[in-house]
C-alpha cells in the first residue's frame, strides 16, 4: 500500500534530526514501518509505528513498550509524512524535558497521558466512557 523499505532511511534521518535537536541523539526508540496493512513487520510492537494505507500515507501507532511486551495503539489514521513528523516533534521535545531515568518513549507517552492508561483485566467489563 505504501513504501516501507525504501522510505525507512528517509524517515529515520528526519526523526534522528528531531532527536538530535532535543539533545537525544543516542536515545533508542523501537520504530517499525510496514507498507502492508496486514501487520507485516509486526508494526504493533513499535513504540512508533507506521502502517501503509496508500502511497505516501500511513497510520501512526504509538505506545508499545521497548521490549515488545505491550502493543501500541492507533494515534492518527491515513496521514502524510509532514503530519507524522509535526505530531512526533512536540512529543519528543516533551520526552527530552520530562522523561524519568531509563524511561523509554512508549512508556513516557502513557505515563504523561498522551496515550490513555492501559486497561487492566478488572476494567475490561466497564465501558470506556460513562
Amino acid at each position: 500500500m505504501a513504501e516501507s523499505e525504501r522510505y525507512l532511511p528517509t524517515f529515520l534521518s528526519k526523526l534522528e534530526q528531531i532527536m538530535s535537536d532535543v539533545g537525544l541523539p543516542e536515545e533508542l526508540i523501537n520504530i517499525r514501518i510496514t507498507g502492508c496493512p496486514n501487520g507485516c513487520a509486526r508494526p504493533y510492537l513499535g513504540e512508533i509505528a507506521l502502517t501503509g494505507k496508500a502511497v505516501g500515507r500511513y497510520n501512526l501507532n504509538l505506545g508499545a513498550d521497548f521490549s515488545g511486551q505491550r502493543l501500541n495503539r492507533l494515534y492518527l489514521e491515513n496521514v502524510d509524512e509532514t503530519t507524522i513528523l509535526n505530531t512526533l516533534k512536540p512529543m519528543i521535545e516533551q520526552f527530552a524535558a520530562e522523561r524519568e531515568q531509563d524511561e523509554h518513549f512508549g512508556d513516557f507517552l502513557i505515563r504523561v497521558g498522551i496515550l490513555g492508561a492501559e486497561r487492566t483485566p478488572e476494567m475490561m467489563h466497564k465501558p470506556l466512557v460513562d
